[in-house]
């Protein structure tokens, strides 16, 4: 049994030593569905880096029946890629948004390996390609990150190039420090525990961390949400993060799992109410409005918001 442990503590060290990178990146290749199994309109986005690699993403437009109002960039977690996080924001479209969900280097059919900080890289991609896209027809913007990917949106936003590169920010269940989550996940495993010292310091520089960019969002208004439930990303992080920020700032303490809080009806018609007073939803034309003397035939019915699909879970989720 020594022996065993001994290999397998040697093994680990050489995997941390090799690529610490590998606690926050958990990608998977194929896809488990696309929008066209849960009823929505889509389309295959393909950025390219200027070295030439391809970074994929999917183009959900607003429904037929709904006006669009906005757009939404949705970045996920750590683990699989945008198929098995589509069950978050695939309820968007039917309230009147657009929706772009990208898959980081190395997620999906992303190509590159992940690894930070390089993967800001790609999320800069995807909003130098949407704030400068025509098909968003100069209407808001909304950044919305779930886990690692709103902890990468806080870093990201919060660089000098990046003021006002979004009208609002969604940030849910995020970490206030790449060096602390590191510690805070090594804690749990007896394992781990010891290498501690060796690897928290070779984690993103602490002038990278969230905590320490989200204050230069500002003027964006803000929305800060965390589950005081989360078994993933301890609630204190989200109280950091939101500590740290500038007015205007909102928190929203959720219940339940960790970013579950999108499958919930009220949580969603919280997101859309904070756009709206946030001024993130573009006004209905009068164009646009069904007039009031049609009686002939019903409004056309909402898209519904399709049932979660479960899916595994790999390595550490955030």
């Amino acid at each position: 049994m020594a022996m065993v442990l001994r290999l397998s503590a040697a093994l680990l060290l050489s995997l941390l030593l090799a690529g610490c990178s590998k606690l926050f990146f958990y990608p998977m290749s194929p896809w488990v569905q696309n929008p066209e199994n849960q009823g929505l309109q889509y389309e295959d986005i393909v950025l390219i880096h200027p070295r030439g690699m391809r970074i994929h993403g999917w183009w959900l437009p607003a429904a037929d029946d709904a006006p669009a109002r906005g757009t939404v960039y949705f970045l996920h977690g750590n683990a699989q890629n945008i198929s098995t996080h589509l069950a978050n924001v695939q309820w968007l479209p039917a309230r009147g948004y657009n929706v772009f969900l990208l898959d980081y280097r190395g997620y999906g059919l992303s190509e590159g390996k992940p690894k930070l900080p390089d993967v800001f890289d790609d999320v800069q991609l995807g909003l130098d390609w949407l704030r400068h896209a025509q098909r968003t027809d100069g209407a808001p913007l909304v950044v919305f990150g779930q886990s690692l990917g709103a902890s990468m949106a806080a870093s990201v936003l919060g660089e000098e190039g990046n003021a006002g590169a979004a009208d609002c920010v969604i940030l849910e269940a995020a970490f206030a420090s790449y060096r602390d989550i590191t510690s805070d996940v090594m804690k749990r495993s007896w394992l781990l525990w010891p290498l501690r010292w060796m690897v928290v310091p070779t984690m993103p520089d602490r002038a990278l961390d969230p905590e320490e960019r989200v204050a230069d969002i500002a003027p964006t208004p803000l929305l800060v949400m965390h589950s005081e439930d989360d078994p993933v990303i301890p609630y204190a992080h989200g109280e950091r993060l939101y500590a740290a920020a500038a007015q205007p700032k909102t928190f929203q303490k959720l219940r339940g799992g960790h970013t579950e809080s999108t499958r919930d009806p009220a949580v969603q018609q919280r997101l859309v109410d904070f756009m709206q007073d946030n001024d993130c939803a573009a006004e209905v034309t009068k164009a646009e409005e069904v007039p009031e003397s049609s009686g002939e035939g019903e409004e056309p019915p909402a898209l519904p918001v399709p049932a979660p699909i479960s899916t595994p879970d790999s390595g550490y989720r955030f």
